[in-house]
C-alpha cells in the first residue's frame, strides 16, 4: 500500500465515523424537540380542558400532527 492509499482509506473512515456522529446527534435532538413539541401541544390542551383531545392526540399520530400545526408548534 502506498501513502495514497492510506490517506484515502483513513479519509473514508474518518468521512463516515462523521457522518455517523452526526446521524447520533441528529437522532438525539429530533426526539428531544418532538418531546417537547408534545408536550407544550399537552400544555395547551389541558389549559383549554380537553382532556378527550390529549388521549386522542396521544394515541393516533395524525390527528396530533394536525394539532401541532394548528397550533403552530412544528418548527
Amino acid at each position: 500500500m502506498n501513502m495514497k492509499g492510506f490517506f484515502e482509506i483513513a479519509e473514508e473512515q474518518g468521512i463516515e465515523k462523521g457522518l455517523k456522529q452526526g446521524r447520533t446527534e441528529g437522532r438525539a435532538e429530533g426526539i428531544e424537540r418532538g418531546a417537547d413539541m408534545v408536550s407544550e401541544l399537552n400544555t395547551i390542551l389541558a389549559k383549554e380542558g380537553n382532556l378527550e383531545t390529549i388521549i386522542k392526540a396521544n394515541t393516533d399520530k395524525v390527528y396530533r400532527h394536525e394539532l401541532l400545526k394548528k397550533y403552530r408548534l412544528l418548527r
